[in-house]
This record gives C-alpha cells, sequence and structure tokens, in this order.
C-alpha cells in the first residue's frame, strides 16, 4: 500500500488551480492543500511539511521563485515541481538553479502527469522503506576502526575512497563518523559543507537526488560527508540515526567506507552493526597491539566471522618493531595486509592528497590499492616481483616463507 502522501498546490489564479488540481488527481495524484502563492503558501509549507509541492510560474516569476526556494531550504528532500503556460530557457534554468525536481509547461499529456504521479509515490514508498528500516543495502559497508589514535585509520579511509574511486568500477562514499576530530575533510583538502549529523538527523535529506546534492566529491571521484566541525553536534544523533544513513548510503553507493575515532563508541558500534567487512587497523606499537587483541576478542564475541576483519599492520616510522609473526601471536588474528614505511604518505598527507594518486607506485600506495580491491570487490592489482622481494626483506619475510604454510604464503602475496 502507498504510504499517504501530502500534495501541495500554489497557483494564485482560482481557475488554473482548478484545472491542475482536476488534472493531477485524474492522473492518480490527490491534491492535499491549495493555497495562492506568496506568504500563504510558504506558511503552509512551514506548518504542513508537504511531500510534494506543485507551483504554477506565471510573469513575473520572483513570486513563484520566493515560494521554491523557501520550499527547498525548508525541506530539502520535497518533491518540487514547477509547471507554466509557456517554456522559456531563462525561466527553466532559473527554476533549476531554485531546486525543482521538474519543470512542465505547455500543454501537458495525461502521460506526463501520470509519469510525475508514479516518480511521487516512489519518493514516498522509498521514504516508508527507510523510516521502517525496510531498505536494505545494495552496495558494501565497510568500517576502518582501530582503538587507538595516530595509527593510520583516516589515513587508511581516505587511501581506500580515492583508490576504488580512480579505478572506475564502484561509486564510493566516505562517511567521517569520529566524533572528536573528523579529520577526512582536512586530509582530502575539501570543504565541508553538510555534515554527518546534519544528515542523519533530518530525513528528507535522504532522498537519492537531494543526498547527491548534498555531498562533497573529492578529484578521485570518491564522494564525501564530512564529520561535523563541533563535537556537540554528535550528541542529539543517535545509532539508529547513524544506521539509517548508512543503510541509506548503500542503496545509492557501491561501496560505504566508515571512518571511525580512536575509541570505542555508540557510533562505532552502530556503524559495525551494519558493516559487510571490517578494515581493523594496529601500529606494533604494544598498546596499539594490545588494543586490538580486545578488538579481535570482541569481534569473535559478537558472531562476527574472522573472514570479515582485514587486520592491517601499518609501519608508520622507519625503525624496526615486532615481526608479523609476532604480532599476529599477540593480537590471536592473521595480518592480512601490511603497509610498510613510506616517506611519500607524509608528504602527500601534508599536501592533502591520498598517498594512491600522489604518488601511485610508492609501496605504501601499492598496499592501499590491494586493500582497496579486496573490500570493494574487484581484482586486486599485479605487484611486481621485485616490490615483493623488496617488502618480504624488509620484515623478515623471506626467512619463513619455506615453513609458511601455503595460506600463509598465498595472504603474503597480497599483502605486500
Amino acid at each position: 500500500m502507498t504510504p499517504h502522501l501530502i500534495t501541495l498546490l500554489v497557483d494564485s489564479d482560482d481557475f488554473s488551480r482548478e484545472t491542475m488540481r482536476s488534472r493531477l488527481e485524474g492522473a492518480g495524484l490527490e491534491v492535499t492543500l491549495e493555497r495562492p502563492g506568496g506568504l500563504a503558501a510558504q506558511q503552509t509549507v512551514a506548518e504542513s511539511h508537504p511531500d510534494v509541492v506543485i507551483v504554477a510560474v506565471e510573469p513575473p516569476i520572483q513570486r513563484a521563485l520566493q515560494v521554491i526556494e523557501f520550499t527547498r531550504a525548508l525541506l530539502p528532500g520535497a518533491m518540487l515541481i514547477a509547471y507554466a503556460s509557456e517554456w522559456s530557457p531563462h525561466v527553466e534554468r532559473r527554476l533549476m538553479q531554485a531546486g525543482v525536481n521538474d519543470f512542465l509547461h505547455g500543454r501537458l499529456s495525461r502521460e506526463r502527469l501520470v509519469e510525475v504521479a508514479g516518480r511521487a509515490r516512489a519518493m514516498a514508498i522509498r521514504r516508508a522503506k527507510l523510516a521502517n528500516g525496510d531498505a536494505l543495502p545494495h552496495g558494501r559497508v565497510v568500517t576502518v576502526v582501530g582503538q587507538k589514535g595516530g595509527i593510520g585509520k583516516t589515513t587508511t579511509s581516505t587511501n581506500l575512497a580515492a583508490a576504488i574511486a580512480a579505478r572506475g568500477e564502484r561509486s564510493v562514499l566516505l562517511i567521517d563518523l569520529d566524533t572528536r576530530f573528523g579529520d577526512v575533510a582536512i586530509m582530502l583538502d575539501v570543504k565541508p559543507e553538510y555534515t554527518v549529523s546534519e544528515v542523519a538527523l533530518e530525513p528528507s535529506y535522504l532522498d537519492r537526488e537531494v543526498f547527491h546534492r548534498v555531498l562533497l566529491e573529492h578529484e578521485s571521484g570518491a564522494k564525501v560527508l564530512p564529520a561535523p566541525r563541533d563535537y556537540r553536534s554528535w550528541l542529539n544523533c543517535s545509532p539508529e540515526h547513524i544506521q539509517r544513513l548508512i543503510r541509506f548510503a548503500a542503496t545509492v553507493f557501491d561501496v560505504v567506507i566508515c571512518d571511525t575515532p580512536g575509541t570505542y563508541n555508540d557510533v562505532v558500534g552502530a556503524a559495525l552493526a551494519v558493516s559487510d567487512r571490517v578494515v581493523a587497523i594496529t601500529s606494533s606499537d604494544p598498546a596499539s597491539l594490545k588494543n586490538m587483541a580486545l578488538l579481535v576478542d570482541h569481534f569473535r564475541a559478537k558472531g562476527r566471522p574472522d573472514d570479515d576483519v582485514l587486520v592491517t599492520l601499518i609501519h608508520g616510522h622507519g625503525e624496526r618493531g615486532p615481526g608479523r609473526a609476532d604480532v599476529e601471536d599477540v593480537i590471536g588474528h592473521p595480518v592480512n595486509f601490511e603497509i610498510p614505511f613510506d616517506r611519500e604518505v607524509r608528504k602527500a598527507t601534508q599536501a592533502g592528497v591520498p598517498v594512491v594518486r600522489w604518488r601511485p607506485g610508492s609501496p605504501a600506495a601499492r598496499v592501499y590499492e590491494a586493500l582497496a580491491a579486496a573490500v570493494a570487490g574487484y581484482p586486486a592489482p599485479a605487484a611486481g616481483p621485485d616490490v615483493r622481494a623488496r617488502f618480504f626483506g624488509v620484515f623478515g619475510r623471506k626467512a619463513r616463507a619455506g615453513a609458511a604454510p601455503a595460506a600463509a604464503r598465498e595472504r603474503d602475496s597480497v599483502a605486500v
């Protein structure tokens, strides 16, 4: 059953308004409210929050534009339709800039109005499913976690998003869920406009067209939804709001990557609960390894399969630390990917560019590209044997290669 739609028809000409109402209802779209233009229409929009607003546009068009701009600002997810007796490229351009979804003009066929009515019903059904939690994700949700600050979570998240987008086979959205600092926008050198808390709290943003308008686009092609500038903006944002946002995003994008803070809180738990894969970041620092061991135990207690967790060991400095085997013994989980120390990562970060874009052939960039392929589900890029041999020598794997089980050797071949 189609959810009830509140439809507002705005037209100052009584005869024109009655004619349009009759034609819309004949096409299957019931008109709930009728108003002339101006303040009366704006007041009705503010009080009733209609789902569909249909506005007559006749010269001078400023009166209609005021209603349209007011509605779009107040109700970003509303379906806005303008109609006029004649077409004008100037008028159409102004209307599109003001945010209308459709412009009807001239003699309107019944088929055209039926199409409009169908789109309005589809919008209502989609919103109702989202409200009831019935909309199932179509894309993959990947959450990047690590229970310590400064170990490379955001660097990993931004490089994954940029690598997936640059590949061109998957659409990707990066959501910054770091409730403390939220550095995604800085690391990608983009300026926040709308943020996670704004979009998560307002259901009207969860419409495909509106959602695309509020996202930032990185030069790689990845879309970005930054964290709020002020941590207090998170206070009214519940785990349910976060999950609804992520589920909706996964109906729009092939891959949704969630960056998280260096601690376990309700927001992290909410993201993990709806994630298909987890990229768990650790350094070789003892505190980080201890926290990773606890996190691995937590995942198992929650029933998450080990195969869904990609443990990624990041060597953030040039000093020799615990070997891979030692790390695996401590955390009780295989190290699936190992990011080598690479000076290009710091240079790329300072420039506000992911290293996969800054130096695509650098050691760290190659591993990030392989990790991106694993989480997005496409074949990993080939790694040259000279690169593998050099990494194996740095991290002491040459000596273990002969004794390693077949599964471990296969894992090493991609974890360069």
